[in-house]
């Protein structure tokens, strides 16, 4: 019997009726040593690897990629740095052994560089031209090697497009994305809702789970999510509504142990100060199913760096407390929440 005939796809909207919100208050923080102080932003996406390590790109002043991509350690050490100077976007993927893979172009052609953990540049491979050509936005390395892209395509343009290629360039598959097509299809007429289609497949985030597939998120409301094997297939599909009124994702999604998390933000109505902090909305990734909703006080407000489950651990990406420098905050659930 074909493997893949055993895969049942799911299309799952996920409840939050069943998960009582818990409040994540700051446990611990430690100072990022090695890091520009006098930098105030990051940029999207941020990252973590099985080693508990955190990366983010401290972007500077100027035109395209300027600021290197950094990995710091759980004690906040910056251990490496990875030149983004000569990259087509300001996105990257993290490869199991702790090195980085970023993507240039020469004007013509696609190049996926590969960088040693260490930070030193170690090859730059020519990637085939899929047969729907788009510009790419995510990426992600699966266990096996295989490199995820995602993006929009050139013509006609606001619609979304993938690929699977091999750790050498070669295309494997430009997987179909039915909930992708589905929204293109009911928005074909409205240009306003094809721009905002656009600016969602722009905000996207792809990651590779300890499971092996890698994870596509798409910041619609609902959310939706797909599961996607090394081949090009899609093995699952969740829908997730925003728990506690949330806003849209914003740029979180990690996948451990068989749980995924989403990082919200703050829907801002009725006042500027609802936006601040996140809820975090945990789910079994393999069904859709709540499991929990976590929001954030103001001091463990932030980006996710990291997610550590049994129990959940939070560790968050925070402007240091005198706001020059940038911190690592360990959040947990505040003693006496449901």
């Amino acid at each position: 019997m074909n493997k893949l005939s055993l895969v049942v796809s799911l299309l799952v909207v996920a409840s939050q009726v069943a998960a009582q919100n818990k409040v994540l208050v700051p446990v611990g923080r430690v100072r990022i040593v090695g890091a520009d102080e006098t930098t105030s932003s990051i940029a999207f996406p941020t990252s973590c690897d099985e080693q508990g390590r955190f990366y983010v790109k401290l972007p500077k002043p100027g035109p395209g990629m300027v600021g290197p991509l950094l990995r710091v350690s759980s004690k906040g050490v910056v251990e490496a740095q990875f030149d983004t100077s000569d990259e087509l976007i300001n996105r990257y993927a993290v490869r199991p052994d702790g090195g980085v893979v970023m993507m240039h172009s020469d004007g013509k052609n696609k190049f996926l560089d590969n960088f040693a953990p260490d930070g030193t540049r170690e090859s730059s491979v020519r990637l085939e031209p899929p047969p729907t050509p788009f510009f790419p936005s995510q990426l992600a390395v699966f266990h096996s090697g295989e490199i995820f892209i995602s993006g929009l395509q050139y013509q006609p343009g606001y619609k979304a497009s993938a690929a699977i290629y091999s750790a050498t360039g070669s295309l494997i598959k430009q997987p179909t994305l039915d909930q992708d097509e589905k929204r293109e299809r009911n928005i074909a007429t409205d240009s306003g809702a094809q721009k905002l289609n656009a600016e969602a497949i722009d905000k996207s985030v792809a990651t590779a789970g300890d499971d092996g597939l890698v994870y596509l998120m798409r910041p619609t409301t609902p959310a939706v999510v797909y599961a996607i094997s090394p081949a090009g297939d899609v093995l699952r599909t969740l829908r997730v509504v925003a728990p506690m009124g949330a806003g849209a994702p914003w740029f979180g999604l990690r996948v451990v142990k068989n749980r995924s998390l989403i990082q919200f933000r703050r829907d801002c109505a009725p006042n500027v100060s609802s936006c601040i902090g996140s809820v975090y909305a945990i789910l079994d990734a393999t069904t859709g199913r709540s499991l929990a909703t976590y929001e954030t006080n103001k001091e463990a407000a932030g980006t996710i760096a990291c997610y550590v489950p049994d129990p959940d651990r939070f560790f968050i990406f925070s402007l240091s407390s005198d706001r020059h420098g940038w911190a690592i905050v360990e959040a947990r659930v505040k003693e006496g929440s449901p």
